[in-house]
């Protein structure tokens, strides 16, 4: 992930979204001058930062984080957005524990045979 890359659009989306940097940070339970880092691409936020950070700008992950490469599942199809929307909200829905939860089965089942 290219940081200026990233910290432009989130600072591009946090404007059209018509938010400032103290919601966007209460949001994320985080200080503001730790979401002004991200903005100002002096720190790179932590993976459960930038999933909240697509949900809240209603966004996918792979718009947020790259130029132009198209959501791709598993098998290498492109992955509908109905199933990317759902799998996103329910994500945002979490409490932080259990976010952190779904991340560690994430990184589990990579591990694992197909």
């Amino acid at each position: 992930m290219g940081t200026t890359v990233f910290s432009t659009k989130i600072r591009k989306l946090r404007k059209e979204a018509g938010y400032t940097q103290d919601k966007v940070s209460r949001m994320l339970n985080i200080q503001r001058q730790t979401y002004s880092n991200y903005e100002n691409a002096l720190r790179v936020p932590p993976l459960e930062t930038i999933v909240a950070l697509s949900g809240i700008y209603h966004v996918t992950l792979d718009s947020l984080l790259l130029d132009q490469m198209p959501p791709i599942s598993s098998d290498g199809s492109a992955l509908p957005s109905p199933e990317r929307d759902q799998l996103l909200s329910g994500y945002t829905d979490l409490s932080e524990p259990k976010r952190k939860e779904v991340l560690e089965f994430i990184e589990f089942k990579k591990q694992l045979p197909d």
